[in-house]
């Protein structure tokens, strides 16, 4: 491959890694056709991967946005194995998320440090982005929003004024903000992340304001989320963000002494059924309206016995920034093996365990 080549194989894979297969395939160079049909197929059913380490790395991301986090994690196991400093660090990327979405926050951080150190060894601003913005994600998630924008600055820094993923982290700014109970700086970072180009972020946007709205009884903001989601989801079939600004609208209702179990209802209608631990808290929040009682979304995930390893050891020239002391003390029990909250405030607090 040449360098052109190569630069195009990375723009592929990270549009890969956000799981936006169809606009991948249009990046990978034209000697990994096999590859690239692959990619364009893999969200509407299942083919062969092509072979070696661009394969398992191809079927772990696929692996990965089809929940399935124990063979994504062993695909990724089996990719990092190689040579090439890009494709093990996405690699390590990949576990990263892997160990994000099953709770492992620590384990997570470790693996997006690994990735963001190995890809500036090698210039690949990129993927330093892509690092310290799912590493802004893990402190966002445990209760760090201060620490959390320091990784999204870097993230956004990085990152092409017209780059295509500079709104996402835009929006994960803006929940960073308002934790930090910045409520202006919050609403102007969504409504400016909404309105930018390329990634399509207004959804995740409108869910924020919703739970701005919520946080701040501004019934304005959560109407006009509603309004949003309403338009939205006559084009898509289900979206998170749409389930979100429900829940949000649920949790104002309760606030004015209303039933909730209504909006609640449509919160779970347009959570995606990969979202195992979402849809776990929710039910365990409706249970306490009255709804039906909380299956165990855990046990379904058969997660309960897997348990990722910490990764090795860093790169040996490790700097500062990419080996934050406090991510130490980042929580690692894992959802499967977490105790939710009882009582409503509490569990209403652990939302934040989902980003929003």
């Amino acid at each position: 491959m040449n360098d052109e080549e190569v630069l195009r194989a990375i723009t592929a894979m990270r549009l890969l890694s956000a799981g936006r297969y169809k606009e991948a395939a249009e990046w990978f160079p034209s000697d990994l056709l096999g590859l690239q049909s692959f990619v364009a197929l893999q969200a509407r059913h299942e083919i062969d991967p092509p072979e070696g380490v661009l394969g398992d790395l191809v079927r772990g991301w696929a692996n990965y946005y089809n929940a399935n986090y124990p063979r994504a994690f062993e695909d990724f196991s089996k990719a990092e194995c190689t040579k090439i400093p890009w494709l093990k660090a996405y690699a390590w990327l990949g576990k990263g998320k892997v160990c994000t979405d099953l709770g492992f926050f620590a384990d997570a951080a470790r693996w997006c440090c690994d990735a963001s150190c190995l890809a500036r060894q090698f210039e690949h601003d990129d993927l330093v982005a892509a690092s310290q913005g799912a590493r802004g994600e893990i402190l966002l998630r445990t209760g760090h929003p201060r620490l959390a924008t320091e990784a999204f600055s870097l993230d956004i820094a990085l990152l092409p004024a017209s780059d295509r993923f500079r709104g996402r982290v835009m929006c994960y700014q803006a929940h960073a903000y308002r934790r930090l109970g910045a409520y202006s700086g919050a609403k102007l970072a969504y409504r400016t992340s909404a309105q930018q180009p390329g990634e399509e972020t207004a959804p995740y946007a409108y869910a924020g304001l919703a739970m701005l709205g919520a946080e701040t009884n501004d019934s304005g903001l959560i109407d006009e989320a509603i309004r949003y989601a309403e338009a939205f989801y006559r084009g898509t079939r289900i979206h998170p963000s749409v389930g979100w600004v429900y829940i949000a609208k649920a949790r104002f209702a309760h606030q004015q002494g209303e039933a909730p179990l209504e909006w609640l209802a449509l919160g779970k209608k347009y959570l995606p059924s990969s979202y195992l631990f979402e849809h776990q808290w929710l039910a365990n929040w409706t249970a306490l309206f009255g709804g039906d009682p909380a299956p165990n979304f855990c046990a379904l995930a058969r997660l309960d016995n897997y348990r990722p390893a910490s990764p090795s050891t860093a790169p040996s020239d490790a700097n500062e920034f990419d080996s934050e002391k406090v991510e130490a003390e980042l929580p690692n029990t894992g959802f499967a093996n977490m105790k939710w909250s009882t009582d409503l405030e509490s569990l209403w607090e652990q939302r934040e365990l989902f980003v929003f």
